[in-house]
């Protein structure tokens, strides 16, 4: 059996300013996106919270 361990929204935080504001790679944008270290670790860290407000009730 697999749990997961979730973090609320709140628990991860917020993202105030793009990281690709002061990349050296800007000027390749958006194909730098892909290899991007710093865009994939703050998308694996957005991708662990849970929403607070809504619950999702999947029968409808």
């Amino acid at each position: 059996m697999t749990f997961f361990k979730f973090k609320f929204d709140f628990e991860v935080g917020n993202l105030i300013k793009s990281p690709c504001k002061n990349c050296d790679k800007r000027k390749d944008f958006p194909k730098c996106v892909d290899d991007c270290e710093s865009l994939d670790k703050i998308q694996t860290l957005l991708a662990q919270g849970r929403s607070c407000s809504k619950s999702f009730d999947p029968t409808g």
